[in-house]
Parts: structure tokens; C-alpha cells; sequence
């Protein structure tokens, strides 16, 4: 018998469909298809104009709006002739190199669909973001299938597949396609969904009604927890009651008090594990908009995964659709702060240039961690660590991923699966009470994960935050950072039992300070001061390594002056909240500064005395952490294991 008719046929298994968006999204259009030729790498305008509409010249001069050439039927209208259209965008290329890192295929099969002539042109990309022709056919008139099949051996560092279509003489339409690789799941490919929402009601009935007529979910979502922590329920949005007939008793509604994300996810997880009935658990936030497919990607991709991996979505932002908020994230683990990884970049506008023109997505991203608005999870790696710091919001995603790492799960952030939310330039997590969280979970976080002694570069960093909130007149964040300093020095035991409790103390605090009261009506503060010298020849600007040290000396002097008694009255200026820099606002003895959202401003106002207490109150904070170090993270690390424990989650649940 000869060797070839012993082998054994290959196994295609689809993982992705080519997909464009609803009728009408045309914001969104630069993450499914570009057109043309593609311009220079890293050319200044490459990849097109922003926004959702441009002219493409065809071969007749005609034309053409890009938005109408998507159907209502998932595929293309029929292109005029000559059109270039290329499907080299996030969420059609096939991320090659994420694939041949940490999956078990070793090819990948495109399969198209296409309606009358056209010539198909398959391309390939290296880590550099070059591309090459890697394979080409033509159709004919009439309904044409095509395949292709291609290697993934020469995607180490980075590098897609995609392809470009030209349309013939008759024109051309691409009716369907969809990508497959040379293997077969290593673990099932099922999940269950955790919403964490806290008075979001009408975004979360609308996710739940997207995710209830998906029918390419139909047979894989096992079960949807939503976590309601709020007082405006998500059974009461008037979408809620199609949405839960539609998923009847796949969806469990859980009611509890307000725990944060920490919280809420951690009741989804904890469900999750004592079901034991999907492979996976998915962790996804409330304020969003996701495509199903993104979820099945996330899920299919953790099935083919040679080991238990951990799997995220990119975050695009909501307002600005086609702007994505990073392509990784990482820690600086010196400095203790999360970021882009480095060499990358945030808030990239796939609009104005998208991937044939940006070589720096190309390149394969290794993270350390993907935040908690889109995570899939095995469900024995959740049964294996625990749940979640009880941290209530901030660093508990990227802590989870740091200590699924030390037991040898690694996270990826998969390119082409992701959703829409509402990006962080839009809020005051800085000032508001999320600082206290800022401040407690990153203290906490370096205890348990840190590497270096007394945290690296964090307790100066630290140290610098409190003197530029304290000379911003920010009083009320500087007052709750130093409340997460004595509760980090009171012992692991706060964690739990502060839970429910530190967000209403945090907001009762609110009352006690002007900066931390922001109002909506323009006439509830005194009309600001407009006589008098302009408090600035010119635009200030940051201190540099040089100046820094003078700046400060004498700016601190003048902020224990007495502040004069015109400024007490009448705000000396208005300040946008972009220009609301430390070394702006330590120059004005008042100033309404504006909210991030622009819902609002608040009064700003210079207190000598105040700015002398907190300055105090800093430097013995600080040296009381630095000088206990050592002792707090052996009891923090000690008591890592119980505090994450389903048991001692199930007590703070009420379960």
C-alpha cells in the first residue's frame, strides 16, 4: 500500500468569517475594509481620510462611496470595475503569527466566495509590517469558490495574511469567505458570559438582547451571569424581557450589593467553577458594544491553544469608533505602571491610516495582561488561582494576569476580536474616588508581584503624585490616596471588609471638599474674575530635569502664602479640563476647572492651611510604608491564597 493513500486527509476547522458592519456604521468601516492601493508604510496620511466616507477613484472615473458598497447579507454590493478592495484590516486579516505562536495549526485555509470576475491577490506581512504577494487567482463570471491554502511557518515575530480583490470588466461582488486552519479544537470550544453591571441598564439589556439572537453563539454560550449591583435594574430596561425569553434559562440575573468589577466579576467566576459546565468563562463589562463574532474568535482561538491560555479583545473607543485604545498592554514593573507595551502606542486611529500602512502592527504583541471589559478564561485555570483581589475596580485584571503567569498561563490579546467602550480620556479616575483605588490597588499589587526592593521606582513616583494633587488644590484626592495608605498598613483583613464599605465612605467625603463637587449649572458658582493681569505672558509648560527642583521650592512657597481675599469670591479663571495640568492649577490661588466628561466644573480653591496638613500627613505615610515595606508584603503575600479563595469570596457574597 503506498504511503499516499495511508495518510490521513486534512482536517479544516473554521475559526473566523470575514465580516463588515451593520448598515449605517460607517465610523467603524476602517476596522473591516480599506480600499485602494496601499500607501507607504508609516506614510503621515497613509490608509485614507478619516472619517466614514471617501471618494475612490475606479477605472471608469466614477466615484464610489465606500459605505454603500457593503449588502445588508454580510457580504459586498457589486463592485464597480476596477475597484481595489481590501480586506487588510483588524477584523478580516488573519493575525498569522498570534496563530503559529500558541495554537496547534500549522496552515491556514482562505475560502471565498466570489459573484462574477475578479482577480483575488492573497497577502502576507512580516514583523516589520513589509508585505508580499503570497498567492493570486482569478475568477469568472458567474458564482466563483475559491481557496487558498497557506503555510504559518514564517510568522515568528509578527506578520497577517489578507487579501485584496479587484473587480473585472462585469465587476465583482464577494458574496461570503471565511479563514480555517489545518486542526482540530485541543479542548471544547463552549463558555459562559460574566456581565458585571452597576446602573447601566439599558446598555446591558442590549448587550444581553445582541448576545440572545447571535446565531453563531447559539450552540457554544452555556450560560450568561449578569451581576447587578445597582439600584436601576437591568430587568427593568424595556428591552430586558425578549432578551431573557429569548435566552430563557441560560441567563441567570444575580443581585448584590455594589462590589465594583473586583466584585462582580468575581460572582460571575465564582458561578462559572461551581457549574462546571463550559470550558470557558468570558469576563465582559457593561458600557459596551461587542460583535458576536468577537467572542466565538476569543473562544475558538482559546480551543486551539496548545496550553490553557487566558484570551482578550482590543478595547476601541466608543465615541471615536475607529481608534483603538492599544494593540497590548503591559507593566513597567521599575515604575509599577500599567501601559502600552513598549514600542507601541495608544489611541491608534485606524481611520486615518490602517494596517498596510502602520508597521508597527504587524509586529506580535506578548502581553502581560488584558483588561477586564472583554477576558476569556479556562475555567479550571479560575478553579486553580481564585477569583479576583476584593479590590473593587483597578489593577485587578492586570494582578490576575501576573499571578496566572507564575503558574504558567500565559494572556493574549487576540487582534480582530474586540468591542467598544468608553475610553478613559473621558473620565476623572485621577481626582474622583477612583483615586483612593489608584493608589491602594497599585501599592497592593507591588507587594504581592513586585521584583524589586520597596517596589522599584513606585514609592517615589508616589511621593511626586502627592505634592502635584496637593498644589493643584485637589484636596480631596490627596485626602483619600492617604486613606489607602492606612488601610494598606492596616493588613490584608481590610480587604474583604472594606468591600462594600469604602465606595459610600469615598462618596460621603465628597462633602467636605469644593474640588470634589462638581455642578452642571454654569450659574452655581460666582462669575469668574475678568479684570485685573493676565495670570500668564505664555502658555506654562511642564518642568523639565533642570527646572523641576527650583519650580517646585518656589511653588510650594508660594502656596503657603495667604491667598488673596479677591480669589476667595470670584474664581480667577476657568480651566478646561485638558489644561488642567498640576502646574497650571498651582498657580491660581481659585479656578473652576471643568469635568473630563464636560457634565460639569468645580471650585478649585487654594488653602495654605490644607496644602501644610496633607504635605505633613504625606511624608509620615510615606515613610511609615517604606519602613514596613518588607513586613506588609510577606503578610499581603502570605494571605494571598485564602483571600482569593472561593470559600472567602462565598462569605463576602452572603452565599
Amino acid at each position: 500500500m503506498s504511503t499516499e493513500a495511508t495518510q490521513t486527509p486534512t482536517v479544516w476547522t473554521q475559526v473566523s468569517r470575514i465580516v463588515f458592519p451593520a448598515t449605517g456604521e460607517e465610523d467603524t468601516l476602517p476596522l473591516y475594509v480599506d480600499f485602494g492601493r496601499a500607501s507607504p508604510v508609516d506614510a503621515p496620511d497613509a490608509g485614507g481620510r478619516r472619517g466614514g466616507r471617501i471618494e475612490i477613484d475606479a477605472a471608469a472615473g466614477a466615484k464610489v462611496d465606500r459605505g454603500d458598497l457593503i449588502a445588508e447579507d454580510g457580504g459586498t454590493r457589486m463592485l464597480p470595475p476596477g475597484l481595489r478592495l481590501s480586506l487588510a484590516t483588524v477584523f478580516n486579516a488573519f493575525p498569522a503569527s498570534y496563530w503559529r505562536q500558541w495554537t496547534v495549526a500549522t496552515k491556514v485555509r482562505l475560502v471565498l466566495n466570489v459573484e462574477g470576475a475578479a482577480n483575488v491577490m492573497v497577502y502576507k506581512s512580516n514583523a516589520q509590517g513589509r508585505a508580499q504577494r503570497a498567492d493570486s487567482k482569478r475568477t469568472k463570471n458567474g458564482e466563483n469558490q475559491i481557496s487558498f491554502v497557506l503555510p504559518l511557518d514564517s510568522f515568528t515575530d509578527g506578520g497577517w495574511y489578507w487579501f485584496d480583490m479587484v473587480a473585472g470588466e462585469g465587476g465583482a461582488r464577494l458574496v461570503s469567505g471565511h479563514w480555517e486552519v489545518n486542526a482540530e479544537p485541543v479542548r471544547p470550544i463552549s463558555l459562559s458570559i460574566g456581565i458585571t453591571t452597576f446602573n447601566r441598564p439599558d446598555y446591558c439589556a442590549r448587550t444581553l438582547m445582541v448576545l440572545a439572537t447571535a446565531e453563531n453563539l447559539k450552540e457554544i454560550l452555556k450560560r450568561i451571569y449578569v451581576v447587578d449591583q445597582g439600584n436601576k435594574n437591568v430587568k427593568d430596561d424595556e428591552l430586558y424581557p425578549e432578551a431573557a425569553e429569548l435566552l430563557g434559562d441560560r441567563l441567570k440575573m444575580i443581585y448584590q450589593g455594589n462590589m465594583g468589577g473586583s466584585g462582580g466579576f468575581s460572582r460571575g467566576m465564582y458561578e462559572a467553577v461551581k457549574a462546571n459546565e463550559a470550558e470557558f468563562h468570558m469576563l465582559l463589562d457593561d458600557d459596551v458594544i461587542v460583535e458576536p463574532e468577537s467572542i466565538e474568535r476569543l473562544a475558538v482561538f482559546g480551543a486551539f491553544c496548545r496550553n490553557r491560555t487566558m484570551v482578550g479583545g482590543q478595547m476601541f473607543d466608543l465615541n471615536e469608533k475607529s481608534v483603538a485604545q492599544s494593540f497590548g498592554e503591559g507593566i513597567n514593573k521599575w515604575r509599577w505602571l500599567w501601559g502600552a507595551l513598549e514600542g507601541t502606542e495608544n489611541r491608534i486611529d485606524l481611520g486615518a491610516a490602517n494596517l498596510r500602512s502602520r508597521s508597527v502592527l504587524h509586529r506580535r504583541l506578548d502581553v502581560d495582561y488584558n483588561g477586564w471589559w472583554m477576558e476569556l478564561m479556562p475555567v479550571s485555570v479560575i478553579a486553580e488561582l481564585g477569583l479576583s483581589l476584593p479590590i473593587f475596580i483597578k489593577w485587578d485584571d492586570l494582578e490576575y494576569g501576573l499571578r496566572a503567569a507564575e503558574i504558567g498561563v500565559s494572556t493574549v490579546t487576540l487582534p480582530g476580536a474586540g468591542l467598544w467602550h468608553i475610553a478613559w480620556g473621558d473620565k476623572d479616575d485621577s481626582r474622583d474616588w477612583q483615586a483612593y483605588f489608584h493608589e491602594h490597588n497599585r501599592i497592593l499589587t507591588a507587594l504581592l508581584h513586585s521584583p524589586y526592593e520597596r517596589g522599584g521606582r513606585l514609592l517615589y513616583e508616589l511621593s511626586t503624585l502627592d505634592v502635584k494633587h496637593s498644589v493643584s488644590a485637589e484636596y480631596y484626592a490627596q485626602t483619600i490616596r492617604l486613606l489607602a495608605i492606612e488601610d494598606i498598613l492596616s493588613g490584608p483583613e481590610h480587604l474583604h471588609e472594606t468591600i462594600l464599605t469604602r465606595m459610600p465612605k469615598l462618596r460621603e467625603l465628597t462633602k467636605e471638599f469644593s474640588d470634589a463637587q462638581y455642578r452642571p449649572d454654569p450659574d452655581a458658582f460666582p462669575a469668574v474674575s475678568r479684570t485685573g493681569k493676565p495670570k500668564f505672558k505664555r502658555r506654562p509648560k511642564a518642568p523639565n530635569m533642570v527646572t523641576l527642583a527650583p519650580w517646585t521650592l518656589k511653588t510650594i512657597v508660594r502656596q503657603l502664602l495667604p491667598t488673596s481675599e479677591k480669589a476667595k469670591e470670584r474664581p480667577e479663571a476657568s480651566i478646561s479640563h485638558a489644561d488642567s495640568k498640576y502646574y497650571v492649577l498651582s498657580q491660581y490661588d481659585s479656578a473652576l476647572v471643568t469635568k473630563a466628561d464636560g457634565s460639569g466644573a468645580a471650585w478649585y480653591r487654594r488653602d495654605p492651611k490644607q496644602l501644610r496638613h496633607l504635605l505633613a500627613r504625606s511624608a509620615a505615610a510615606r515613610a511609615e510604608l517604606a519602613a514596613n515595606w518588607d513586613k506588609l508584603r510577606k503578610q499581603y503575600q502570605a494571605a494571598l491564597p485564602e483571600i482569593v479563595s472561593l470559600d472567602a469570596w462565598e462569605k463576602t457574597f452572603g452565599i
